[in-house]
């Protein structure tokens, strides 16, 4: 077994989604993690998925239709922000998983990462997930502190790292929780 970080992410993936979950993926890009997360929610659940293209946003609706999954997913065109969010799940709907998926860029860009990330973490249930995927970069460290400054909240955090890519994952902690 090889260890890369598109199957750690997979992995987890499979494991964490499950029928009847509201997911975000804020950064779909070509839809293929769409399409996965919408056969995992099931009927009952709901996945909205973010494309900064319109050419993305269009291939993805196109192939969620030819896989009978289309009434799973709102495809929105254009970047993952508070506004946008608020305009589709309303001030009182919370969600469960989060992903952003920036593992296929170029360059990272801190204050994309940033701002997604404090854009999104007000729509977190307690208890739901915050799920970043990078490239390979060498400051890792410093984007995940950079990122948690901006959180409200009690919250864990985990990595996992490997030679193609690292994950962050940020569980939504729930604030009247009693710690023993």
């Amino acid at each position: 077994m090889v260890f890369s970080n598109e199957r750690f992410l997979q992995n987890f993936l499979e494991n964490e989604v499950k029928t009847g979950m509201l997911v975000v993926d804020g950064c779909a890009g070509n839809g293929q993690k769409t399409r996965f997360l919408a056969s995992h929610v099931g009927s009952e659940g709901m996945v909205l998925s973010f494309h900064e293209e319109r050419e993305e946003a269009n291939k993805t609706a196109a192939s969620l239709f030819m896989a009978g999954l289309q009434d799973r997913v709102t495809v929105e065109n254009g970047r993952l922000s508070a506004d946008a969010l608020r305009q589709e799940l309303g001030r009182l709907t919370k969600v469960d998983l989060l992903l952003l998926d920036y593992s296929q860029s170029t360059a990272i860009d801190r204050h994309t990462i940033n701002d997604e990330c404090e854009s999104a973490w007000p729509f977190l249930k307690d208890g739901g997930q915050l799920i970043l995927a990078l490239p390979v970069t060498d400051n890792l460290s410093s984007i995940q502190r950079s990122v948690e400054t901006d959180f409200e909240g009690l919250f864990s955090a985990a990595c996992f790292t490997a030679k193609d890519g690292a994950t962050l994952l940020f569980e939504k902690e729930s604030s009247n929780e009693e710690t023993v």
